[in-house]
């Protein structure tokens, strides 16, 4: 027997990964630098198909700006490892 007053919640399956990438790309950026793009740039893009497909605008958002910020924290993690090296 269906309620038609309760619709099926949805499900936002890029949002929820994109979300968990840049959470996961931010904190493995700081100690691996590709972590931190690979996980940053495929969760930014995963967050941008989230928001053309519509859903939770809030969990979307925070993947996105999640992701820019790992991707970030991995280019600045490649900048202080070259100069590292070049001091040596």
């Amino acid at each position: 027997m269906s309620n038609p007053g309760n619709a099926p919640a949805q499900s936002n399956t890029f949002a929820i990964v994109s979300l968990v990438l840049g959470i996961v790309g931010t904190v493995g950026g700081i100690f691996i630098a590709i972590i931190g793009v690979v996980a940053g740039i495929v969760g930014l893009v995963l967050g941008i198909l989230a928001r053309k497909r519509g859903g939770s605008r809030g969990m979307i958002l925070a993947g996105i700006i999640l992701s820019v910020v790992a991707i970030v924290v991995g280019i600045i993690g490649y900048i202080a490892t070259a100069v590292f090296l070049t001091q040596s």
